[in-house]
């Protein structure tokens, strides 16, 4: 598998989590199982709803980033997808700043600083989830000598 392919198999690697927190999500209910379990649930549930707030930006950034990497050697796409949690995170301000804005006109900005850094946070934490899973099997595929090299 030569490693542009393997890059924009990559891109869909949150599509792939956001099912698998999904399941996650409707096998087990908060509170049917012990505290420990509750607090584990809590990440899957939150990005599996979450799709709300990131499907449309991260969507639009796979777009991009899948045209962009077109003949483009392993080291700049290592470099864009270190990158694009932090791109993904601006690109989900601006959607729920828009949505906001919309909604409530200017009364509604107040108080949500820290919603903000919240939807910042996940964004991060999810994101550099997604791109270090894709690192990590880029790398094993590597070792295993399953990714050629585009000359």
């Amino acid at each position: 598998m030569k490693h542009r392919r393997l890059f924009g198999i990559a891109l869909l690697f949150p599509y792939l989590l956001w099912g698998v927190c999904l399941l996650i999500a409707n096998l087990f209910s908060p509170g049917d199982t012990s505290d420990i379990w509750n607090l584990l649930l809590v990440p899957a549930m939150f990005y599996a709803i979450g799709v709300i707030f990131w499907f449309i930006p991260y969507t639009l950034l796979a777009i991009g980033m899948w045209i962009w990497s077109k003949n483009k050697p392993v080291n700049s796409l290592r470099k864009l997808g270190l990158l694009a949690p932090i791109i993904f995170s601006i690109l989900v301000m601006i959607e729920y700043s828009i949505i906001l804005f919309s909604a409530t006109g200017t009364t509604g900005w107040k108080d949500i600083a820290g919603f903000f850094a919240l939807l910042i946070i996940c964004c991060l934490f999810f994101g550099y989830l997604s791109v270090g899973t894709a690192l990590a099997v880029f790398r094993f595929l590597q070792s295993k000598n399953l990714v050629t090299e585009e000359v």
